[in-house]
């Protein structure tokens, strides 16, 4: 037996290691929040497999990124998906395979051999229906000892903010309280505000303020695309690019499995006409583009006619966790068009 508990304390201390140099190797330094998380991620129980997590803290403190680094040193095999995603792919895989165990017996394993664990992004719940579907798929996870990670702005019981349907989730969010070690990563600074990790991929998005954006390019042709709730109008799509007017994706019944669809195909939206809505749901709406285009590396480039503070006073006004797209958008360059519209 102590043979074996120090092979485990051993391979924790080398897992916390080498998520310590991954983030060396891209000139980062963890933060105080992050170095909790990290210790977290690699601990190793003595008479058992690691525990659940749940990694809490504001909007920019790292939390994916750490989650990132215990990835990809990880020996584990290990499902990284959004929140969104995972509910989505689960309900597709239920309905290709005939019912729940099948269905999530597909979900959870990849060539034939399950996964040791499920890391599970932007963990935020306020639909009552994902509630109840929620607390059906940490059963099940529970029931197959997969360890489950998960990284949120709110603590548990913070979520389900609608006061309507908060006292029927309660129970749900106990259980989680009860079964995951919540740890937190307040770092005490905003990374994406800093500029800090940024590089490619949605990192390198801007908002451009000008009344038009650029005339189309040679061989834009409109068209139209079924990702899967309804169909979705753009000004072009091809070659891993796609240009599509603000409403077609945020005035539209738009849901997070077409914007997971399109972001798989496309890695570079330029979303023009971006006026700032003044209702709730296309507010909502883009709150979860930010959300699926982060996770996804999607480049974004918008063009709107009003400054992104704009629209940072409207989500804060309208839409609860509001402070994370906020962040999202904080991690773009802004820039002011010099194009003037036709006819100026």
């Amino acid at each position: 037996m102590r043979v074996r508990m120090r092979r485990t304390r051993r391979g924790a201390e080398g897992l916390r290691a080498a998520i310590d140099a991954r983030a060396a190797a891209e000139d980062m330094t963890l933060t105080s929040g992050q170095r909790r998380a990290a210790d977290a991620l690699s601990s190793v129980g003595a008479s058992g497999p690691p525990g659940d997590l749940y990694l809490v803290g504001p909007p920019g403190q790292g939390k994916t990124q750490v989650v990132d680094w215990f990835v990809a040193v990880s020996q584990a095999r290990v499902l990284r998906t959004h929140l969104h995603g995972f509910f989505a792919d689960l309900h597709r895989s239920i309905d290709d395979n005939g019912g729940w165990t099948r269905g999530v017996d597909a979900v959870l394993s990849a060539n034939g051999s399950p996964y040791d664990v499920v890391c599970l992004d932007e963990f935020a719940v306020h639909d009552p229906a994902d509630g109840v579907f929620l607390d059906r798929v940490l059963t099940t996870l529970a029931d197959r000892r997969v360890r489950v990670i998960v990284t949120s702005n709110r603590r548990p019981h913070e979520q389900m903010p609608n006061p309507m349907f908060h006292a029927g989730f309660a129970p749900t969010m106990a259980r989680v309280a009860a079964r995951f070690t919540i740890v937190d990563v307040d770092g005490g600074r905003d990374l994406r505000q800093a500029g800090e990790g940024a590089g490619g991929g949605f990192a390198s998005g801007r908002w451009i303020v000008g009344e038009s954006a650029p005339s189309a390019e040679v061989g834009d042709r409109p068209g139209l695309l079924q990702p899967g709730s309804h169909p979705v109008r753009v000004i072009a799509a091809g070659s891993g690019r796609l240009r599509v007017e603000f409403s077609e994706l945020c005035d539209a019944p738009t849901n997070a499995a077409d914007l997971l669809w399109l972001a798989d195909r496309y890695p570079e939206w330029t979303i023009v006409d971006a006026r700032i809505p003044r209702r709730t749901e296309p507010l909502a709406r883009w709150a979860t583009l930010l959300d699926v285009t982060h996770d996804a590396g999607t480049v974004v480039t918008v063009w709107s006619p009003e400054p992104r503070a704009a629209m940072v006073d409207a989500l804060t006004a309208a839409v609860p966790d509001a402070a994370r797209a906020v962040s999202r958008m904080g991690a773009w360059t802004e820039q002011i068009s010099r194009v003037r519209s036709r006819g100026a």
